[in-house]
């Protein structure tokens, strides 16, 4: 078992500091050999604390020679190391009460430790070596692709994750549109392909190593006295084409669900896919209320059918749309009502309207960021330069255009994607836009 090593700053009070907001204002070092880090010290009075290995090497980077290799890569986290098995790595962490997790999207992969604060010096080594020194051994390469093909099939087998594979796919192609998941056709078959995308990625300028509940300058020099800082600057070969908005359209089909999925998405803007989300305006905020005064929850309340907005924010490109469920004899229907509705009351939305996606969106920016996750999104983000970290700043700058924004949004062509039986679904350009 690690013997805790208490430092002043990340054990004790920090009385001396306010709360920090994650804003362009909060400090980001970068170490001598260009790592970036990024920290905010949060509640003075909580004893909890948690640190995140970000690596800028999600799916949107992959080839079709190495296909679903982000996806291995995340599964890799926590394994055999050159200085600790998985088996001591997970004793430690449960004997301190600390929860580890792996997360991939389209742009990092992101491993996290939750823990108290006088734990974090220990864990910043743990992390260290996912980074520098996994060993991807075969007989873990088992382990790991069956949980990839566990994970891919429960994402094949839930349609709200399909559309939105989908939505991506046929909106970007290469690049954002590669699929979160490792299929079964993935060319990585082996602990040494991982490590060969891992070798491509792990490079100091896509890395950080961001914080909740620890000094910036702290965290710093434990990064700095950590296996990280023998990683050199050396550039890294991954790459990804830039976002660019193609349109299209895509049908999945399933003759036996009972229910189908359609997909509208409409490019925008990084910042601006929250409050255009929030304008859509699917869902009452007053729990008494099973409509709310949005045009769109109310028409689909009136008649029958499921809405769900939803809304993406990259580096370089932003999505935002809805995803409309009914049973397959009335999507056509169902799809038809929501475009015009879109049209109609959306892209020339009333001043109220707009006054209440923006109270929405700032809301729901703000709750975001009073979470542990929320804070860890927005200092990657920060940390690594992505528009993809948005601030309650920026989101109060989009909502103040919102008006202009929705109107160039809402008019202009969305890709579709359905899921069920495609002869009963319209197509994209049959729907006015």
């Amino acid at each position: 078992m690690f013997h805790a090593k208490p430092l002043g700053k990340l054990a004790a009070p920090l009385s001396a500091r306010a709360y920090a907001s994650v804003s362009g204002s909060a400090p980001v070092i970068s170490t001598a050999n260009s790592i970036k880090v990024a920290a905010l010290s949060g509640a003075t009075d909580s004893p909890l604390a948690s640190v995140s290995l970000v690596i800028n090497a999600g799916s949107r980077y992959e080839t079709g020679e190495n296909a679903g290799a982000a996806h291995f890569l995340k599964a890799f986290g926590f394994r055999n190391t050159q200085t600790r098995t998985s088996f001591r790595t997970i004793r430690e962490a449960e004997l301190n009460g600390a929860t580890l997790t792996a997360e991939a999207t389209r742009e990092n992969i992101t491993f996290t430790v939750q823990c108290f604060k006088e734990a974090v010096p220990y864990f910043v080594e743990v992390l260290g070596d996912i980074a520098v020194a996994t060993k991807f051994t075969e007989h873990e390469f088992k382990d790991v692709a069956r949980l990839v093909a566990f994970e891919s099939l429960g994402a094949r087998s839930d349609s709200s994750a399909r559309v939105l594979d989908g939505v991506h796919q046929a909106a970007f192609r290469g690049g954002l549109g590669n699929s979160l998941y490792a299929l079964e056709s993935s060319p990585i078959t082996s602990g040494d392909a991982v490590r060969r995308y891992a070798e491509t990625a792990v490079a100091p300028g896509r890395l950080a190593v961001v914080a909740t509940g620890v000094d910036a300058q702290e965290l710093a020099n434990l990064v700095s006295s950590s296996r990280l800082a023998s990683l050199t600057s050396s550039a890294s070969t991954l790459s990804s084409p830039s976002a660019t908005f193609t349109g299209g359209v895509q049908q999945i089909y399933e003759s036996a669900a009972p229910i189908s999925h359609y997909a509208l998405a409409f490019a925008s803007g990084s910042a601006s896919a929250k409050p255009l989300a929030a304008l859509l305006g699917a869902q009452s905020r007053v729990k008494w209320s099973t409509t709310g005064v949005a045009p769109l929850s109310k028409l689909a309340a009136t008649e029958g059918f499921g809405i769900s907005p939803f809304s993406f924010s990259y580096s370089d490109a932003g999505l935002v749309g809805l995803v409309v469920s009914a049973p397959r004899s009335q999507i056509k229907g169902a799809v038809e009502k929501i475009a015009g509705a879109i049209q109609r009351d959306i892209a020339s939305a009333g001043a109220e309207a707009v006054q209440r996606a923006a109270a929405a969106a700032r809301v729901d920016m703000a709750e975001s960021l009073a979470t542990q996750q929320g804070q860890i999104r927005a200092l990657t983000g920060l940390a690594l330069g992505q528009k993809s970290g948005v601030t309650l700043e920026s989101v109060d700058d989009a909502a103040a255009k919102l008006s202009a924004e929705a109107a160039k949004v809402f008019k202009s062509k969305p890709v579709a994607v359905s899921v069920g039986l495609s002869q009963d679904t319209p197509y994209v350009d049959t729907l006015g836009f």
